[in-house]
């Protein structure tokens, strides 16, 4: 399968696997928008001990990508489950990719963000 270019737009928009993320949530998936928000509000009040799952290794990606210690395309995997297309892998490097567009980093300065499908 070959990498195709997405948008952080087309990103964000994506439904992913998870319906719920560091104890948030309801039965819906949720947009990697989404998971961007409940990881801003939850990562101020988890303890590094206390996440067993190491969602806080979107704060060492966001650092990578921020200072260009991510050499590599951002790969974001996806497939289609009943006719809906989700974010299968990579949720965790995708939050930390539209985490730094949003502290106004340009995506030519970032790695390349590719799917593959």
């Amino acid at each position: 399968m070959a990498l195709q270019p997405m948008t952080p737009d087309a990103l964000a928009d994506t439904p992913t696997l998870f319906a719920r993320f560091m104890g948030e949530g309801d039965a819906r998936q949720k947009t990697l928008r989404e998971l961007l928000e409940i990881y801003r509000e939850r990562s101020r009040a988890l303890d590094a001990a206390e996440d067993g799952a190491d969602d806080l290794r979107v704060e060492r990606f966001i650092d990578d990508m921020a200072n260009e210690r991510w050499r590599d395309e951002v790969i974001m995997r996806i497939g289609v489950f009943g006719g809906r297309t989700l974010v299968i892998d990579g949720i965790h490097r995708g939050i930390a990719y539209l985490a730094c567009v949003e502290r106004g980093m340009s995506p030519e300065r970032l790695p390349a963000l590719c799917v593959d499908c």
